[in-house]
């Protein structure tokens, strides 16, 4: 993300690909060790775990789907589609494409909201239950990876990413692709664990207190086979050398897990004023100038589902 040398990494630990507990020297697994850029702050698996196929991951609804899943909410993506139009120059219609459309609760609110709206899945599953939850036609959704799907260069206004990021293997590269379908002004908008987090950070002292060298962070073998956490310099340096600039930014706090309930009200103020939330919404602006992936390098997958 950043162009930073393999010398520029530190590692933090080992990590299982099972949840770890408590005391993760009693568990057995498989264990990878995860690295942190010094640079930019950026944490990863090293090697990275890849599977067969899709369906090693998301080709079941376990873990996933339950009733809490499908539940209507009238505000999801709102605060989404209300800064995009903010950022967004003023136009007769916004062009919208979602990468990682999931049951399609993102393409439903940004339809509602008046966009013109499509949608990348790669897990036929999840495409499937998208057409039949919510009713969009199904060639608004294409069946594909990032690295597979074809549009026409500088197509939409705004693509979101959502929650995806963190589970491709190169992040770089799937911005570099969306920026070539991207108009010059346009908006992408993404969010991904923060590499700041607060509670991983204490979790990690805890075991190192234990005398163990395991961490928390990312969870590249297991639900929800997180592969990356993420610093805002990760995307400022990829920014300035990909052709986009970081128009807005915030740290979310959102779950609070580990940690007491009578706690929580102190460490969700502490997080907001210190900016250590677990989630890292960034929007990125396309600028002038870019280096527009449109096709990807046949050596190098972006998905991650490609062995």
């Amino acid at each position: 993300m950043c162009g930073a040398g393999p010398t520029r990494f530190e590692i933090m630990g080992m990590r299982l690909n099972r949840t770890q507990g408590l005391q993760p020297k009693q568990v057995s697994g498989i264990a990878v060790s995860i690295k942190k850029c010094r640079k930019c702050g950026l944490i990863f698996a090293d090697p990275q775990p890849i599977p067969a196929s899709l369906d090693d991951h998301y080709g079941t609804a376990e873990g996933y789907w339950n009733s809490e899943y499908f539940a209507e909410d009238p505000s999801y993506f709102v605060n989404e589609i209300a800064e995009a139009k903010r950022l967004l120059a003023p136009r007769p219609c916004v062009r919208a494409l979602d990468v990682g459309a999931g049951i399609g609760k993102a393409m439903k609110a940004m339809s509602a909201a008046g966009f013109d709206t499509y949608g990348i899945e790669p897990s036929e599953a999840f495409r499937a239950k998208a057409i039949s939850h919510t009713g969009i036609p199904g060639d608004r959704i294409s069946l594909a990876t990032v690295e597979q799907a074809e549009f026409a260069q500088s197509s939409f206004d705004f693509i979101s990413f959502g929650a995806v990021l963190e589970h491709l293997y190169s992040p770089s590269l799937a911005l570099e692709r969306a920026l070539g379908w991207l108009q010059p002004g346009g908006i992408i908008q993404l969010e991904v664990p923060s590499s700041r987090h607060l509670v991983a950070r204490c979790i990690n002292l805890f075991y190192r207190l234990r005398g163990t060298n395991f961490v928390t962070n990312t969870s590249p073998m297991h639900n929800p086979f997180h592969l990356y956490e993420f610093g805002l310099r990760s995307f400022e340096d990829h920014g300035r050398r990909a052709g986009y600039e970081v128009a807005q930014h915030a740290y979310l706090v959102c779950a609070i897990s580990h940690f007491p309930k009578f706690l929580h009200q102190a460490l969700d103020w502490y997080m907001q004023r210190t900016q250590t939330g677990m989630q890292l919404a960034v929007y990125l602006r396309r600028t002038d100038g870019i280096l527009m992936r449109t096709t990807a390098p046949e050596s190098r997958s972006i998905g991650p589902f490609e062995p």
